[in-house]
């Protein structure tokens, strides 16, 4: 609930954000309600692709998708992409740069909500097997590159117009909704070659170096956009959410938590399937032989088969020091950049992105 209550208010806060500072901005906030909520819709729409189950919420919008789940998807689409676009950079630099943005604001949530049974993943999925902290990598490497598309496709948009007009507010957002999973597809098939076509460790670290490359080669030919100083509702927003984040992860027990909804559908165990890029899987959870952060404990018996609807128990972390270090190191990592960013682009007079 408190993870819920924090995405909603920083979506809520982003959005008045935006009212106050422009069509620009309003742009990048329903763009990114747009696209990120498509995307989600898209991928538990495509069964071979399908490999992750939210916990029900406060408020659910259909069984899998709970109202907080676009809130995530405005938040580390928005605070990212305005922050750095403050700072002025080239097209490439820029969009490199909120993708590397996104990944510290989205990695500590990924990395708790994964082990607070926020959701779960299919069990066998190769994309989703390698894993640090319980995040798997594939999901990291998504959001870099969706959010870097994102930023690009805004960027293509926005720069070089002093004023967004109602054509070009409607075109840009008819953009970005539409492409932006597209433009995340095509690098994550590059990026995937290098483990071998499955989403791993050398990929994501691939990843994240060409990124920062892309957005250090931009630096020195920055023209920073004249601001007030530091914006104090988005650096206290994006405060709040690392604060809230960790302090979820440190102050809480997993093996406290249950989680009753729509999980992996049980069936008789090891029947092999294809997903989307040919890889094999197992089509069903079975129940004697799974490697996921929960048991069933808590309900005494494991479910039958053939249910989609059912309780599953959190458990022990399984390396405590380990987990609480690396979540505290992500943390403060992801504050100091955007601290760094927002102090990059103050001490300049008033100008919108």
């Amino acid at each position: 609930m408190l993870g819920e209550l924090l995405f909603i208010v920083s979506a809520a806060v982003a959005l008045w954000h935006a009212s106050r500072r422009g069509r620009d901005h309003q742009l990048v906030w329903l763009a990114a309600l747009i696209a990120g909520t498509a995307n989600d819709f898209l991928f538990m729409a495509l069964p071979l692709v399908d490999n992750f189950w939210q916990a029900q919420g406060t408020i659910m919008l259909t069984p899998r998708m709970p109202l907080y789940i676009p809130c995530v998807y405005v938040s580390f689409l928005y605070w990212p992409t305005v922050w750095v676009r403050r700072l002025g950079l080239p097209r490439w630099s820029g969009a490199a740069l909120s993708g590397l943005a996104a990944c510290a604001y989205y990695a500590p949530y990924d990395i708790v909500g994964a082990t607070f049974l926020w959701w779960t993943w299919h069990d066998t999925d190769k994309p989703i097997a390698a894993r640090i902290l319980g995040a798997p990598c594939s999901s990291t490497l998504w959001v870099l590159t969706f959010a870097g598309a994102f930023a690009w496709l805004i960027d293509h948009t926005l720069r070089g117009r002093a004023v967004v007009g109602c054509r070009a507010f409607a075109v840009g957002l008819a953009k970005v909704a539409g492409l932006t999973t597209l433009v995340m597809m095509v690098q994550m098939t590059v990026l995937q070659r290098v483990d071998g076509g499955t989403p791993g460790v050398r990929s994501l670290l691939v990843g994240l170096a060409v990124y920062a490359v892309v957005a250090a080669l931009g630096l020195h030919h920055r023209t920073p956009r004249p601001v007030d100083g530091i914006d104090r509702a988005a650096m206290g927003m994006i405060t709040a959410h690392f604060a809230m984040i960790l302090a979820i992860g440190l102050a809480f027990d997993p093996a406290a938590h249950v989680s009753t909804g729509m999980h992996q559908p049980v069936g008789p165990c090891h029947v092999e399937a294809t997903d989307i890029t040919g890889l094999t899987r197992f089509a069903n959870f079975c129940v004697s032989d799974f490697d996921e952060p929960f048991d069933f404990r808590c309900v005494g018996t494991p479910p039958a088969d053939g249910a989609t609807w059912y309780t599953v128990c959190g458990t022990a972390l399984r390396n405590p020091p380990v987990w609480r270090i690396g979540l505290i190191v992500i943390v403060v990592a992801g504050a100091a950049l955007f601290a760094a960013l927002g102090v990059g682009a103050s001490g300049i007079v008033r100008h919108r992105i």
